[in-house]
């Protein structure tokens, strides 16, 4: 099917929603039900324009993709709901658009064979804006990270770079295919063909960031690879703050997050990515990251593929 004609992910009707019934098994939110932890955001008309036209019905809702295991960016809260800081992003800028949208909580590795399936339009789980994906996906970036080396509190190994993992078994988010690997395990593979390859990384890739965790707290890793803000965030808040500790000091790997879309789907890009814009320049974004103790990320300019929106 062609771009132009893809069928989009959007629930419209009483018909439509029960067609997507085993797509939105395990929805654990709605933009509804997060409206109440976000920013309150007005409807920009103008900007609600810039919306493909089958998006315009007010009972339209749009199909979001995510994995809710990665804190501080989404994760389930007590309530059973979705909530985190990519969540109070995109809830702020689908606010501003006047859209609403339906989760689909999934795992990793199906997220992008979701987005080409057209079953989701549009994935908010941390991922990294790369040159590799941009082949297929343009991404809306909202945030500038690097990655963390998470290690047991104390340091046992002395791990403090990169090149301190080779010979080492290191858990990271990621799948078993190339098209599934997290930018961590991307690194990590580049690592063993450069510094490590007479001792290479022992990859050991998980489905969600908290499992790959465990490995390190098991001790059947020596270290995992993961996105600063999440590192920071686990090692402040599991146990009393002793449990983990981030082993780095220096910046690893800075790139862009964003919100990845099907390449060629122009109209909603735009849309949100001047929605992006709209709560940036309103302060609205700096509120939410400030929420979440993530400022040090923050950009001026919401970005398209890491390059301003044309």
């Amino acid at each position: 099917m062609a771009l132009g004609h893809r069928t989009r992910a959007v629930i419209g009707s009483i018909t439509a929603a029960a067609a997507f019934g085993v797509l939105l098994t395990g929805c654990a939110a709605s933009s509804d039900e997060t409206a109440a932890a976000a920013e309150q955001v007005e409807v920009d008309p103008e900007l609600r324009a810039l919306l493909p036209g089958e998006l315009m019905a007010q009972s339209t809702r749009i199909t979001v993709g995510t994995e809710s295991g990665y804190p501080p960016f989404q994760y389930t809260n007590e309530a059973g709901r979705i909530v985190g800081f990519e969540i109070d992003l995109f809830d702020a800028a689908s606010d501003r658009l006047g859209l609403k949208y339906t989760f689909h909580d999934m795992p990793w590795d199906s997220l992008i064979n979701e987005l080409y399936a057209s079953n989701v339009d549009v994935v908010a789980a941390a991922m990294s804006d790369t040159p590799e994906r941009q082949i297929e996906s343009d991404f809306v970036d909202y945030y500038n990270d690097s990655d963390a080396i998470m290690v047991p509190a104390g340091n046992p190994g002395k791990i403090k770079t990169l090149a301190d993992l080779c010979g080492r078994k290191v858990a990271v988010l990621g799948g078993t295919a190339v098209e599934d690997y997290s930018s961590q395990q991307t690194a990590l593979v580049a690592l063993n063909e450069n510094e490590c390859q007479a001792e290479p990384v022992t990859i050991m890739p998980f489905g969600t960031d908290a499992d790959a965790l465990a490995q390190v707290e098991a001790g059947t890793a020596d270290a995992e690879l993961t996105q600063w803000s999440t590192g920071v965030y686990n090692a402040k808040q599991i146990g009393s703050g002793d449990v983990f500790e981030v082993a780095n000091s220096e910046i690893i790997n800075p790139t862009p997050l964003g919100f990845r879309f099907l390449k060629g789907d122009v109209e909603l890009v735009r849309a949100y990515q001047a929605a992006m814009q709209s709560i940036i320049d309103d302060g609205t974004y700096a509120k939410i990251l400030e929420k979440h103790d993530l400022s040090v990320g923050a950009l001026e300019t919401a970005t398209v593929n890491n390059q301003p929106a044309s």
